[in-house]
């Protein structure tokens, strides 16, 4: 009987240590140039930019070592890291496929401050043709929006799911709370930028590098009457505090949409409303927001759906 409970104890211990693993999650400053990682259990991803965006897939053994293999645009080889006892740090080595020839990979965890808020905006050119005039809704938002001094506004304009991977990869990168506007055409099965569609398995992808993301805004018609805010919201088992994904259902009034988002963006970063109160407001504030049209004005569709 004492032998069993013995053997019983150890088993338990055993299985403790065993699913206990280092937390390589993160942003890492490293001797080849920034390096995002996402750790699900012992599974572990991620991204750095070296003659293009580059991968990392790799697995956390017993010992708390990382194996990983890593695949370049022109090179692909095998590596492992070791975080340091406060997990602040890791040195690790790698070597090119068909090498033997072993090289450093070492890191340091990158700082996240908590008081520091970035709205990224991702737009793409609304006009067809020369035939029309350029104009675009993402410089609009950060005129209105740069007054506030503690806000850090990043605008840049995509053409297709790389440049949307490109710049949600940096944005990754970040030091602080994220918030993410997609300004482009859109329907219920993505966003059109350029010549071709964006679906949600791309939009997903893109944003997986994003830790620290408090919000997904679709400036964008129709997107949220699908299937990819399910998509998005299911893509993570957790996400931070009071995050949500927001947009439109409809076909909707540039006008409108630019007194919602004006007054939505104005309640976050102004009055520090959270996105999910910010988001009520605009349904309980703005009359022509949801489902309810006015004399003069459509109702736009807006919603905004947060995690399950």
């Amino acid at each position: 009987m004492k032998k069993f409970t013995w053997g019983l104890a150890l088993f338990v211990i055993t299985v403790n240590l065993s699913a206990h693993h280092p937390d390589f999650s993160g942003v890492w400053q490293t001797t080849y140039g920034t390096l995002t990682l996402v750790q699900n259990g012992n599974e572990v991803k991620g991204w750095y930019n070296l003659s293009g965006i580059s991968t990392i897939q790799g697995t956390i053994d017993d010992q708390g070592k990382l194996n990983f293999t890593y695949q370049e645009p022109f090179a692909s080889g095998e590596g492992w890291f070791e975080l340091s006892d406060d997990q602040m740090t890791f040195q690790g080595q790698w070597h090119e496929q068909n090498s033997i020839q072993w090289y450093s990979w070492e890191g340091i965890r990158s700082e996240q401050r908590s008081d520091l808020k970035w709205l990224v905006i991702l737009e793409s050119e609304w006009q067809q043709s020369l035939s029309e005039s350029e104009y675009s809704f993402g410089e609009m938002l950060d005129a209105f929006l740069s007054r506030i001094a503690s806000l850090n506004i990043r605008h840049r304009f995509i053409h297709n799911d790389q440049d949307l991977f490109k710049y949600c990869l940096e944005a990754s990168s970040l030091p602080g709370e994220i918030y993410l506007i997609i300004a482009t055409h859109g329907d219920k099965d993505g966003l059109i930028a350029g010549d071709g569609l964006i679906n949600a398995q791309q939009i997903v992808r893109a944003i997986e590098p994003i830790g620290n993301l408090h919000l997904i805004h679709f400036s964008s018609c129709n997107i949220m009457g699908g299937s990819i805010p399910d998509e998005i919201l299911n893509s993570r088992s957790e996400w931070p505090g009071e995050f949500i994904v927001s947009g439109y259902t409809k076909d909707i009034d540039w006008g409108g949409s630019a007194v919602i988002e004006f007054f939505y963006l104005d309640m976050i970063f102004d009055k520090n409303l959270t996105p999910q109160q910010a988001a009520q407001a605009v349904l309980d504030d703005i009359r022509f927001a949801g489902t309810n049209s006015t004399e003069w004005m459509d109702n736009c569709g807006f919603k905004y759906f947060k995690p399950h």
